[in-house]
């Protein structure tokens, strides 16, 4: 690869960082800049021995098959989020106190409440608590695990 390929790979990648970084996007490579990145080294090609152009194809082909599977990884991952939330409502939960750092409130999970975020919370007692602060979840309420000897 030419010193001319390797300076513009390397100041795409950076625009293309500080570009994703300005907007609050990952820092990776999207397919935009592999489009320029497959422009750039049609440009910079030997005109005496061109890159094969199924090669490219099959490049991007790939490229999106990655993207799609990222896309669908992290809808899954979303949907078990929900999942797991929604299975919580009735049970009985012991969360951290946001009003003492120290100690704990229980109660019985009444609703599981979810943002355009992914942040989920579970409403307890009549108050939101983040999922991550759940220390204990219990059965169902109501039930009892003891056989009654």
């Amino acid at each position: 690869m030419s010193n001319a390929i390797t300076n513009e790979l390397i100041n795409l990648q950076n625009s293309t960082a500080q570009a994703n970084a300005a907007k609050g996007r990952s820092t990776q490579l999207d397919q935009d800049a592999f489009l320029q990145l497959m422009m750039i080294q049609l440009k910079n090609q030997d005109p005496t021995n061109p890159m094969d152009s199924t090669q490219f194809l099959a490049q991007q082909a790939q490229f999106t098959q990655i993207s799609e599977l990222q896309k669908l990884n992290a809808n899954l991952t979303a949907s078990t989020i929900v999942s797991q939330a929604s299975s919580m409502v009735g049970r009985e939960a012991v969360f951290e106190d946001p009003s003492n750092a120290e100690g704990y409130v229980s109660g019985i999970v009444e609703c599981a409440s979810f943002d355009s975020s992914g942040n989920v919370t579970l409403i307890m007692n009549e108050k939101e608590y983040p999922l991550k602060s759940l220390k204990v979840l219990g059965g169902i309420a109501g039930t009892s695990t003891s056989d009654g000897n």
